[in-house]
This record gives C-alpha cells, sequence and structure tokens, in this order.
C-alpha cells in the first residue's frame, strides 16, 4: 500500500531520460578516472539553501535546508522548537522566493512572541546542525516532559522499516548528501516521509506534514546519528520511539532516558542497539 502523504517533489527538468526532482540541480563537473585521466561530464547535486524564518514580521532564524516542502517546515519547526503549541497557533504561512534564498513569513498569537527570547539564532543554523545561533545556551538542551510508556517495535518490524525507507528516498537515490526521515505505524506500514539536505530539516518536515495524526506508539525511523536535538523533536511530537541508521550521541541517550523514549540505532541486518527503552 503506497503512503498517502508522499513528498511533494517534481520533476524539475531531465537529464539522460530521467527527471531531476525538485531539490536536485545538474552541474558541470571533472571526474578523474585515473591520476593522469579525467573527462568533463555533468552530475546531479542536492541544493543547499538559506531559508530564513521570521514571525509576525520579526527574524528568528536562517537554516541552510534543501528548498522543498517548505510549508511542512515552517510548521514542524514552529512545534519542535516551541515556538508554538499546536499549528492552530499559526495563522498564514507564506513563502517568499528570492535570488539569494527564501524566506518563510509565519504569522502567528501575538502573545507567543514573547518565546522567540533567547531561542533567536543569531548565525545561520547549517544544515548539520541544530543549535547553531542559539543565543541562550540554556535554549541549547531543552527540558522534556516524561512521554508515557511505548512499545518497543520488534527487531524485524523495526529492520522492515529501515528498508522500506531506503526504498522511498528519491533524492538520495538521485543525487545523495541527503538525509530522510520516515513515519511508521507500529506495525510497520510507512505512513509519509521527508528528505533534506539536513536531519533536522527532514524531521521537522515530516512532523509538519502529520502533526495532527502523530501518536505515541508510532515510530520515527532516519537516516542519520541520533543527536539530542532530534531527541528533543521527537519528544515534542508524541511519538514513542526513534530508531537512526547510525549510532547515538552521549547526549541523545541522556535525554531519551529523561523523555522515557525508546531509542534505538545501528541498524544493520542481524543487529540493533538499543540505548534507551
Amino acid at each position: 500500500m503506497k503512503p498517502k502523504n508522499q513528498p511533494k517533489s517534481k520533476a524539475s527538468g531531465s537529464v539522460g531520460g530521467n527527471a531531476i526532482l525538485d531539490g536536485v540541480e545538474q552541474r558541470s563537473v571533472e571526474v578523474r578516472h585515473a591520476e593522469h585521466l579525467q573527462s568533463a561530464e555533468t552530475d546531479l547535486v542536492a541544493q543547499e539553501v538559506p531559508v530564513a524564518i521570521a514571525y509576525n514580521g520579526e527574524s528568528h532564524a536562517v537554516m541552510m535546508a534543501s528548498p522543498i516542502d517548505l510549508h511542512d517546515f515552517a510548521i514542524g519547526f514552529s512545534i519542535s522548537e516551541r515556538i508554538v503549541d499546536s499549528k492552530s497557533d499559526i495563522r498564514a504561512v507564506e513563502i517568499r522566493r528570492a535570488r539569494q534564498g527564501i524566506t518563510l513569513q509565519l504569522q502567528i498569537k501575538p502573545s507567543l512572541m514573547k518565546r522567540l527570547d533567547g531561542k533567536r539564532r543569531q548565525l545561520s543554523g547549517r544544515s548539520g546542525c541544530g543549535v547553531c545561533g542559539i543565543t541562550d545556551l540554556a535554549a541549547a538542551i531543552p527540558s522534556i516532559t516524561p512521554l508515557p510508556d511505548s512499545t518497543l517495535p520488534s527487531h524485524t518490524v523495526i529492520d522492515l522499516a529501515v528498508k522500506s525507507m531506503q526504498e522511498v528516498q528519491a533524492l538520495q537515490q538521485q543525487c545523495g548528501a541527503v538525509h530522510c526521515a520516515a513515519l511508521f505505524s507500529a506495525s510497520g506500514e510507512l505512513i509519509a516521509w521527508r528528505e533534506d539536505v539536513g536531519r533536522h530539516n527532514a524531521l521537522d518536515k515530516l512532523i509538519g506534514n502529520q502533526i495532527d495524526t502523530l501518536s505515541r506508539e508510532q515510530f520515527f525511523v532516519m537516516s542519520s546519528r541520533a543527536s539530542h536535538e532530534l531527541i528533543a523533536k521527537v519528544a515534542i511530537s508524541g511519538v514513542g520511539t526513534l530508531v537512526t541508521v547510525s549510532a547515538a550521541t552521549s547526549l541523545a541517550i541522556d535525554l531519551a532516558e529523561k523523555a522515557n523514549l525508546n531509542l534505538v540505532g545501528f541498524v544493520r541486518e542481524s543487529r540493533q542497539i538499543i540505548y534507551a527503552s
């Protein structure tokens, strides 16, 4: 069964008869075949652009991201960063594209603007960094309300879920350099997924797309390592389990334990590490 909420990527051209997806572009490169043998060719590369986020006309953050599924990103980022409590707090999202980048203009309840103090990212956040530029150190490691207990998915369910995620990573398959976040039901059915050059952005996009239907017994699978920022975003979303293809950091494990979040990493064919459960 195909998931209903597929990414909104579409063809933006073609090369060799294959459609180039949004978020990907063609570049001229030199390919070196041996020490003294190289040729001029073209390659498909992942787009990475500055995405500025502003609330009620006030600049808040600049993140490096893939320029796709930006409405989802605006909602997911706002919720996972605790700027708003729910999607209903967001009155409008406007996407403004310019030559130098993209601006997401969000209109939120005026009473929520005070939450931006200390969270403002005065430096641009790198695609691989979830806290770059935060001006208040306390905001980098948020306090998380522990989740109710949730069932840890079985070895078989997780193994099949990781394979399912890898099969739908269209951008990664076309150009590489892209992370994926996927949402699964307790039984391992793929519900939705999003891709981005930044792992935090991919998760924010997925949360933004699915926020109305997220539940504790679902689980996220990500193509990246598990960092504490991802743990915080998952816990805030209310989903009870995070699975990552790579390892977890010490702070991620600590935060997962405090949040009562199931954390599984280093998923391989016959081996999975349970860091917290």
